[in-house]
């Protein structure tokens, strides 16, 4: 009971995705980025097979042949819905056949979205475009949450939302985003609200991480230092 989305960006290399479902910390259980591609275990989630995934990527650079990785590390394939995103624009997946309708995926330009348990048949076309139409300036991270809010526009999963998370990898193999909104009314609300705040951070943070002698003190970067 999950829509989600894989995407890259051409421009800057980066690669990511965002989720959302109706039950609690989905970002714990679902979607798992590796140097080269995104991978999704979902539906009754396994995130075991994440691994698999991801190093059979890594041995081969085949998207075809990682979502095969996942599926031979599994077992009860007909509860699981998996996908592939590689940073190359390569995109697979598989839904079981017991995965509650609507389900399924459709691959977009530079994306993957993946859903099940969804209201109607408009609700990943509907992530694909708003991904393609949040225009050429906003971020990735940006890109994908407008995806998942033009699914849930759509008519998004039959159940009420409760959690959401959106993950960005970028140079250094350090995450430009790495967030989560764990149990919410309104957790695409609350998810946009956090990439907000965290947007304007994220660069102080990564150069604690490369220079921690040129990086700005915590509280400069909160906004929290006192006057002097």
């Amino acid at each position: 009971m999950t829509f989600s989305i894989a995407g890259i960006c051409t421009q800057t290399g980066r690669i990511g995705y965002a989720v959302t479902t109706s039950s609690v910390a989905v970002g714990a259980r679902v979607g798992r980025i590796g140097p080269d591609c995104v991978v999704f275990s979902q539906a009754r989630t396994d995130p075991r097979l994440h691994a698999p995934g991801i190093a059979e990527f890594g041995r081969t650079q085949n998207a075809r042949r990682a979502l095969d990785a996942m599926q031979a590390a599994g077992d009860h394939l007909h509860w699981r819905q998996v996908g592939v995103l590689s940073r190359f624009g390569d995109a697979v997946y598989s839904t079981g056949e017991s995965c509650l309708p609507h389900a399924g995926g459709l691959v977009g330009e530079n994306c993957l979205a993946l859903g099940n348990f969804l209201a109607s048949d408009h609700v990943l076309p509907g992530i694909v475009e708003g991904f393609a139409t949040a225009g050429p300036d906003t971020s990735l991270a940006g890109r994908l949450l407008a995806g998942l809010q033009a699914g849930a526009a759509a008519g998004g999963e039959r159940d009420r939302l409760q959690s959401a998370a959106v993950k960005v990898l970028g140079a250094d193999d350090l995450f430009d985003v790495d967030l989560r909104v764990d149990k919410s009314i309104d957790p695409l609300s609350d998810l946009a609200d956090l990439l907000r705040d965290w947007a304007p951070k994220a660069d102080a943070y990564r150069i604690r991480a490369l220079a921690p002698d040129d990086a700005p003190s915590s509280s400069e970067v909160e906004g929290t230092a006192s006057p002097t």
